[in-house]
């Protein structure tokens, strides 16, 4: 059942979301396995420096300190820190090191590759901007085979696996589709609503309607603070 804080319809009726909902509303999206595998990493360099410290090795050379910190940093610039948040306002995309603030009024597309892509408006008379957003990609095997689940569930096929067949009708369309196919949807789906309302009236408003972008400092500190600092050591030596 859909709390006082989910998200709602164009029917104004409570829906499901594929993203983690905050109370405020904002709409966070990012998938699965990139989170396995920045802990899966995490897992893997504590089991190495427990490995040393149970051997006896009191002392780890400073470089190779430094080299593991780089490489950690650049698995949670790749990893753990991309996401996507949609707001009332429009869409934050959190790429490895870059962050595009878009507007909904800015968004002219949302379309599914390999990545879900965001078309829109750039400052002045510029082209049209694609981003492409890192943490939301969709593999091309995977959605044919969702692809193939759907036609066959249309058309009745007995080659439909008995556990898609004994879900209930909303439940067995959900799992049908890749996570990446129903965020689109429900990116594209939330442009729309935004697009409804009235359009601002003073120039500052229509100016905001564009792109911007930034360097996110937080995973390239992460990454390129270690790599300076191993640099710095390796010449020191």
């Amino acid at each position: 059942m859909a709390g006082p804080n989910d998200p709602v319809g164009a029917t104004g009726r409570p829906v499901l979301s594929a993203g983690r909902v905050t109370p405020d509303g904002t709409r966070i999206y990012r998938l699965i396995p990139p989170v396995v595998i920045w802990w899966a990493w995490i897992i893997v360099v504590l089991i190495g420096v427990g490995d040393v410290a149970v051997q006896g090795h009191t002392f780890i050379p400073v470089p190779a300190v430094f080299a593991l910190l780089t490489i950690t940093g650049l698995v949670y610039a790749c990893t753990l820190w991309p996401r996507v948040i949609a707001d009332a306002d429009g869409i934050v995309v959190q790429n490895p090191f870059r962050s595009f603030d878009i507007p909904w009024r800015a968004v002219t597309g949302i379309f599914l590759g390999d990545f879900i892509e965001v078309q829109c408006r750039r400052p002045g008379s510029k082209k049209d901007k694609t981003v492409y957003t890192w943490a939301l990609t969709s593999g091309r095997r995977a959605r044919a085979r969702a692809d193939l689940r759907s036609s066959q569930r249309q058309r009745g096929r007995r080659s439909v696996p008995a556990e898609y067949a004994r879900m209930p009708e909303q439940a067995r369309l959900i799992a049908e589709k890749q996570p990446a196919d129903l965020i689109a949807r429900e990116l594209a789906e939330l442009s729309e609503q935004a697009k409804v309302a009235p359009e601002p009236d003073s120039a500052a408003g229509a100016n905001a309607a564009v792109v911007s972008a930034s360097w996110s400092w937080q995973p390239l500190a992460a990454t390129f603070v270690p790599a300076a600092a191993f640099a710095i050591s390796m010449l020191l030596r």
